[in-house]
């Protein structure tokens, strides 16, 4: 059902004397939280260019828009994301309700769209399934120059098929929206991490090969080394990294069938 337009103007400023011309000075009560952004009209049309760059390239490629709620239950994103993943242990917004639910706002979009995918039965329709998704997303980390706890996230989730020529056609899907931005001088590196068994036994050579460093790795990848081992390889830490140049390679541990996939791709 379609609801007609509701208008809404709140008062955000305290209005001091009038002074000449009939101007008033005016002063914020409150101001922006820290780590949002406002897109101003002198700014959004950029905003615009490439969102109609991304549904013409989604609608192109057959991609139809889903639209999931800015916030979930946050056992969704615990289980979803991997309750051992910086994500969930240091960036979520997360806070309970009035009836003692937690909730918390989006951290990122896959996640929500599995969740819509299986409660609303969508596996039961013709597959595969394809969605994008134009979303903002929410992460409570340190700023940067261009980079917000509030951002927005174009991404797009392919259902019902596991042939390599999935994983093909997303990539060309990344190199042509990238040219049609204008985009210049990126590289492509494909990797593979392999099937859950292929995992689990990089994860165990990996978690060895760690553990004769446990004393100079950082104290998340000492964390890390034993709830999840893969998570130590994306360590922003130099001297972790400089660590891990030498360790095992997951390419060393596909079976067969990750490893014919791979090929294929």
């Amino acid at each position: 059902m379609l609801y007609p337009p509701c208008f809404a103007f709140t008062s955000i400023i305290q209005t001091k004397k009038q002074v000449n011309g009939g101007f008033f000075k005016m002063a914020l009560i409150t101001q922006k939280v820290y780590g949002a952004e406002d897109v101003l009209p002198k700014e959004s049309y950029k905003w615009q260019f490439i969102e109609n760059i991304m549904r013409s390239q989604a609608k192109a490629y057959g991609f139809k828009e889903i639209r999931t709620p800015v916030f979930e239950h946050t056992e969704l994103f615990q289980r979803g994301v991997g309750d051992t993943t910086d994500v969930v242990q240091k960036e979520m917004y997360t806070f309970d309700t009035k009836g003692g639910t937690s909730i918390t706002l989006r951290p990122e979009g896959t996640a929500g769209v599995v969740r819509a995918f299986v409660e609303n039965g969508l596996f039961n329709e013709a597959q595969p399934t394809k969605v994008f998704y134009i979303s903002n997303t929410f992460r409570y980390e340190n700023t940067q120059k261009g980079r917000y706890r509030e951002f927005s996230q174009f991404g797009v989730e392919y259902f019902g098929s596991k042939e390599p020529t999935v994983d093909a056609e997303l990539i060309m899907f990344a190199n042509q929206y990238l040219n049609a931005l204008g985009v210049k001088n990126f590289r492509l590196h494909l990797n593979n991490i392999g099937c859950a068994e292929c995992r689990k036994k990089f994860n165990e050579t990996l978690k060895k090969y760690a553990f004769g460093f446990r004393d100079e790795l950082c104290s998340d990848c000492q964390k890390r080394m034993q709830t999840n081992p893969l998570r130590m390889l994306d360590c922003k830490n130099e001297k972790c990294q400089k660590i891990f140049e030498n360790a095992p390679k997951i390419s060393d541990f596909l079976c067969e069938d990750c490893k014919q996939h791979f090929a294929l791709v």
